[in-house]
């Protein structure tokens, strides 16, 4: 018994110099790596602009309609054409135009530089990895299209990933006011952030939800009320509805990846051609859209070990299905989700079942879970994109959205095993 107890203590002791060792090289080759794709990035940064090409300038969104919008909103009291936020973000884009167009330019350009490596330090956060899953985030980002069109155009969906994944962690800190100020912070940007709201309802976080309310009402309603007063607010935001029920040629964008868009466009009509078969594309929608919250709904029942995690996950896979612009700047979210799951294959022996002690992974699943994510990350990727070198044929194909439905998949295969052992399911 005691050879046996020493044999294991001498093998444990071997592994552990071993991992000791192999540190070093694997900071090296994750250094090397990032390093050889900042090389590309930079390589390819023109041509990229080029295949674009809607965007005469870096930071277009910019320029058009956050620069524009923070000279006026305090003046005028009312959206820019093309500007579709809330009043909240004009009043803060209210900080730019005193510092003059250049100067706005290079503190806008920080803050979107800003938002990578704070994404990055808030998965470490949230997913206690090991070095290559680290690595592995970084590397997804810098080579997502999504992050490269977003940073391109200058867009605020960079700002949005922050807030909602900061508002993640801050849950699972027990933070909840600073939870609720981020939320409603991603909320006043493009409002469907809203539905990060549901797993706080389906967990039955009622003081967290009222908490998360009252944020927004605050950011959305008192705060442009106070700096605007009540008529300017309201007249803003009928201004808004007006911009948003004019958004018919939306449908026609071959970059809307919308699903009921997208399915349209796929079989080649429109909604006059067929109105019933867009009635039915959108039925199809909204309810994958409202199995995917059912699924939230028993991940957060079952308890599964990092639920908030998952269920955030589950949510952001389900907004092709609800946000009917879905441009692919809102496909930021991607690199986690792969990483997320990745992160899931790589703990074959721990952490992602119902409690500490539930540890079975099918080996298949993990296989398939691989499979399903490294497709995703092929058809999300700026490489891929810099091949095909033709920005209408890549939205109209819908390669974002099928890079999400495999991860939709995949946390379905992850998951479904795990909540069939719990309680979740009823048994006959």
């Amino acid at each position: 018994m005691q050879k046996r107890e020493r044999s294991q203590v001498d093998a444990h002791l071997s592994s552990t110099a071993k991992t000791a060792r192999l540190w070093p090289l694997r900071i090296l080759g994750s250094i090397t790596s990032i390093l050889l794709i900042i090389c590309y990035c930079c390589l390819t940064w023109g041509s990229f602009g080029e295949v674009v090409g809607f965007c005469s300038q870096l930071f277009c969104d910019f320029i058009d309609y956050y620069h524009p919008m923070g000279d006026s909103i305090l003046r005028d009291g009312l959206p820019v054409r093309g500007f579709l936020y809330s009043p909240f973000i004009a009043i803060l884009l209210a900080v730019f135009p005193p510092l003059g167009l250049n100067a706005s330019l290079v503190l806008w350009g920080i803050l979107q530089a800003a938002a990578i490596p704070v994404c990055i330090m808030l998965f470490y956060r949230l997913t206690p990895s090991q070095l290559p899953i680290q690595v592995l985030f970084p590397v997804l980002i810098l080579l997502s299209y999504p992050w490269w069109l977003n940073f391109f155009t200058g867009n605020t969906s960079s700002f949005i990933m922050v807030a909602l994944l900061g508002s993640l962690l801050a849950i699972e800190r027990r933070h909840h006011f600073i939870a609720a100020a981020l939320l409603a912070f991603a909320v006043s940007f493009k409002f469907y952030p809203a539905i990060f709201l549901l797993p706080f309802l389906a967990g039955r976080q009622l003081r967290l939800a009222v908490v998360v309310t009252v944020a927004c009402a605050a950011v959305l309603v008192v705060i442009p009320g106070i700096v605007l007063g009540a008529g300017q607010t309201i007249d803003f935001y009928d201004a808004l509805l007006t911009s948003f029920r004019n958004t018919d040629w939306v449908a026609s964008n071959p970059h809307s990846q919308f699903f009921p868009h997208l399915a349209m466009r796929l079989l080649g009509i429109t909604a006059a051609d067929a109105p019933l078969m867009q009635w039915i594309v959108y039925v199809i929608s909204y309810s994958i859209a409202a199995g995917n919250l059912v699924f939230v709904y028993l991940v957060q029942r079952a308890r599964v070990n990092h639920h908030n995690l998952w269920s955030f996950l589950i949510v952001f896979l389900t907004t092709p299905f609800i946000l009917k612009t879905s441009w692919p700047i809102d496909f930021v979210y991607l690199p986690f989700a792969q990483s997320v799951l990745i992160w899931y294959v790589a703990e074959k022996q721990k952490g992602m079942g119902i409690g500490s002690g539930d540890t079975r992974h099918h080996p298949k699943s993990r296989t398939t879970v691989l499979c399903l994510v490294l497709t995703s990350i092929l058809l999300s990727n700026v490489v891929s994109f810099n091949l095909l070198a033709n920005f209408s044929l890549y939205g109209a194909a819908g390669f974002l959205f099928l890079a999400t439905i495999l991860l939709l998949v995949a946390v379905y295969v992850a998951l479904l095993p795990v909540l069939w052992r719990s309680d979740s399911f009823p048994r006959s």
